[in-house]
């Protein structure tokens, strides 16, 4: 996949192959990562059956969809133990409040991948421009 790295591409390539048919062999059979697939197709078969249709790419497709996006942006969230953002990014996907179970297995897929060593940080939140010289700064409405 054109722009991510290894991991990112076993962590789509997981979820893809759960969502599609079963004719497609993992090309990834390294033994490092056969418990960072397994958790992957765990958190998989819990996203699918959460009744949210996600929009996934196809086997193969070079760039990654949004859905999966916000799938590494959970699974970075995890690694980052950044409870805010994994639980926001789980609630998009799943399009509702991720129980339990949802969020243990995004973490402990997370965590497998990390052992694997694919460790992504955590996202990126890009930040507004700063105001021109002389205005005061925007605040949050809390």
């Amino acid at each position: 996949m054109h722009g991510l790295e290894a991991g990112a591409q076993l962590a789509l390539h997981a979820m893809r192959r759960v969502a599609g048919p079963s004719v497609f062999r993992c090309p990834v059979t390294a033994e490092r990562v056969e418990t960072a697939r397994a958790a992957m197709r765990k958190l998989a078969n819990l996203l699918l059956l959460s009744g949210r249709k996600l929009r996934l790419g196809e086997l193969g497709s070079l760039e990654p969809t949004p859905d999966e996006r916000t799938l590494l942006n959970a699974l970075a969230a995890a690694q980052a133990d950044d409870e805010d953002a994994l639980i926001a990014a789980l609630r998009w996907l799943a399009g509702f409040e991720p129980g339990a179970e949802m969020t243990e297995t995004t973490q402990i897929a997370a965590r497998a991948f990390a052992e694997a060593g694919w460790k992504w940080g955590a996202p990126a939140s890009p930040r507004a421009p700063e105001p021109p010289f002389g205005m005061p700064p925007v605040r949050a409405v809390s």
